[in-house]
């Protein structure tokens, strides 16, 4: 095998992978580091996991960039649903394929960091993860908090450039992948399942997508949480139980074609004011559901929209229980909340429901438009400037 692929099963570590793949795959960066030690001979390795079931006791340091830690499967299965029901008779009780388990409550098990400053030593650059488990073995709903394990699947700690994680199974985590000032990231085709916080991109962000991801969480954190971006893609993704996309100071995102299904409101949420928006073509469906207490009520908004000239246009909006599970009790459901911010736009959205809902335009928003989306009993304006053409 080339100097630059390694098997965590055949590589001469000093622990066998089943006891620690962490020490071994941190045995096999120092090997790379021994190997790769000019500034034009570096051009990474790729770590592979075969099949089979891992334990993780040493968080592995990722600080060489061009890396590709990979195995052959997500080899997800449902923690939550084993743990609920006698599976005494199940066939497999345990994630398959290359599966690794994070042995350690408070533990990441996949840190992306290294020592010294990005600006003089350059952003850890093309680091991928694909196709294996990230298993954090324990949990209890909504695995948050004082219900979590505080355990961290993927974190990348240092500036960010070209990242990948494609394919990978998440399960039992308080959070699975954490992100911070990444620039060109891929994050698709991860099946993220029973943890407390999906997909989190913090600090900062440039270009980059979330995309074709399968999402389960509870009501205790985020499906997707965006900070401090631009022009982020967050398409095609699969968001269930405590859907929710954050957005906290995101400007000129597109978020298209994603199916949001939750047993509560605020399903797109603008934390704080976020301009130029595209939201279009997503389906959105509340519908009642274990879990709670929820963040937020009935009128907070299934899409809570805050900033400037965003377009919200050709959305399908489902609120799907009876009148008597909406909370507060016999309030008038908000659809989509403009809370705030000029020029924003809603046109060519339908409305799906069992019972009266709404939209409704803050009294601090000026210059909204709202075209083709509801009927004139559908919509609250407390704006004095709202340009309003009612669906036929």
């Amino acid at each position: 095998m080339a100097s630059t692929v390694y098997d965590v099963t055949t590589f001469a570590a000093s622990v066998s992978p089943q006891d620690d793949i962490g020490q071994v795959i941190n045995e096999i960066i120092a090997d790379i580091h021994g190997r790769q030690t000019g500034q034009t001979t570096r051009p990474g390795a790729v770590v592979y996991i075969p099949p089979g079931h891992y334990t993780l006791r040493t968080t592995v340091v990722v600080d060489v960039g061009f890396l590709t830690i990979k195995g052959s499967g997500h080899g997800f299965l449902s923690e939550a649903i084993r743990d609920d029901v006698d599976h005494s008779a199940w066939v497999e009780t345990l994630p398959g394929s290359s599966h690794v388990q994070i042995a350690n409550d408070g533990q990441v098990g996949f840190l992306v960091d290294r020592t010294g400053d990005p600006a003089t030593n350059g952003r850890l650059n093309s680091v991928v993860f694909q196709d294996f488990c990230l298993d954090g073995m324990n949990s209890t709903k909504p695995y948050v908090g004082t219900n979590g394990n505080g355990k961290t699947g993927i974190r990348f700690e240092y500036d960010n450039d070209a990242i990948r994680v494609e394919g990978m199974g998440f399960v039992y985590l308080e959070e699975a992948l954490t992100v911070r000032n990444a620039d060109a990231y891929s994050i698709t085709n991860n099946f993220i399942g029973e943890c407390g916080h999906g997909i989190r991109m913090i600090n900062g962000s440039i270009a980059g997508k979330i995309t074709n991801n399968y999402i389960v969480t509870p009501w205790g954190g985020n499906s997707i949480f965006v900070e401090n971006a631009e022009n982020c893609l967050i398409n095609g993704n699969s968001l269930l139980w405590g859907a929710r996309i954050q957005c906290k100071g995101v400007h000129r995102a597109v978020i298209t074609g994603n199916k949001l299904v939750s047993n509560f409101s605020g399903m797109i949420v603008h934390e704080t004011p976020c301009h130029e928006h595209l939201i279009s073509g997503n389906q959105f469906r509340r519908i009642h559901g274990d879990g709670g207490p929820a963040r937020n009520d009935d009128l907070y908004g299934m899409l809570h929209l805050n900033g400037d000239d965003n377009a919200v246009t050709a959305n399908l909006f489902s609120f799907d229980i009876g009148s008597g599970d909406v909370v507060p009790a016999g309030a008038t459901p908000t659809v989509v909340l403009v809370k705030g911010g000029a020029r924003n736009f809603l046109s060519s959205n339908q409305l799906a429901a069992t019972t009266a809902v709404r939209h409704v335009v803050d009294s601090s928003a000026t210059s909204s438009k709202v075209l083709w989306s509801g009927t004139a009993g559908q919509l609250q304006d407390l704006s004095s400037s709202t340009s309003f053409v009612a669906t036929p």
